[in-house]
């Protein structure tokens, strides 16, 4: 039971931490559009490879920090500000209210596997994002350190990060009349979950 738990927090914490119109998807969605849907899902494969990785580091990297509660307590407080200015990013991309300028120049003509290998290699927030995730839940009791419960939430989490790519690569072309309304509902949601995740490890910290 708790692996299933495990596998559904990681689908679901991957899937809401790419949602958003970004670099990754956007270019999906457009080489989707301006190429076809199997050059799309051949970066996606590319991107969700190293998200398996990073995953699977962020995870690991935490059960070394969960073992050593100084560091731990330091990455905790970082990743609470950190989740506390992307409330505050996304709550402020709401208001605003208006169609998403994300920009993507496709100039890379290699494979596509490999230029999907490439751009998600640059996310140097994911490790650092996993890894907090991982505190977080485990601090919570529905997530535990062995190997096994790491290699679960790593192939949850680039299932659920593909998921969202597939989307992206499927249903942009026939939504994107209507991406700025969803954006601005998205980003109302994610602030509201991050938001929460904030004040509860800020609810920890003060009273631990």
């Amino acid at each position: 039971m708790d692996f299933i738990l495990t596998f559904i927090l990681g689908f679901f914490i991957a899937a809401l931490g790419i949602i958003a119109p970004g670099m990754l998807n956007m270019t999906i969605a457009k080489l989707s559009v301006e190429e076809n849907k199997r050059n799309a899902l051949l970066f996606a494969f590319g991107a969700v490879s190293v998200v398996l990785i990073q995953s699977f580091v962020g995870a690991y990297f935490a059960k070394f920090l969960d073992a050593n509660p100084h560091f731990s307590d330091n990455l905790k407080k970082f990743g609470t500000v950190i989740f506390i200015l992307l409330t505050v990013f996304f709550f402020y991309n709401g208001i605003r209210a208006k169609k998403p300028k994300v920009e993507v120049d496709i100039k890379d003509k290699r494979n596509r596997f490999i230029y999907g290998l490439t751009l998600s290699s640059l996310n140097m927030f994911a490790i650092p994002y996993y890894a907090f995730v991982s505190l977080t839940l485990a601090s919570k009791d529905v997530f535990h350190f062995s190997l096994i419960g790491i290699i679960i939430f790593s192939v949850a989490a680039t299932l659920g990060t593909f998921c969202i790519f597939y989307l992206y690569a499927v249903l942009f072309k026939k939504v994107e009349h209507k991406v700025g309304f969803i954006t601005n509902n998205i980003n109302f949601l994610i602030a509201a979950i991050t938001g929460l995740v904030a004040v509860s490890s800020l609810y920890q910290m003060l009273n631990a």
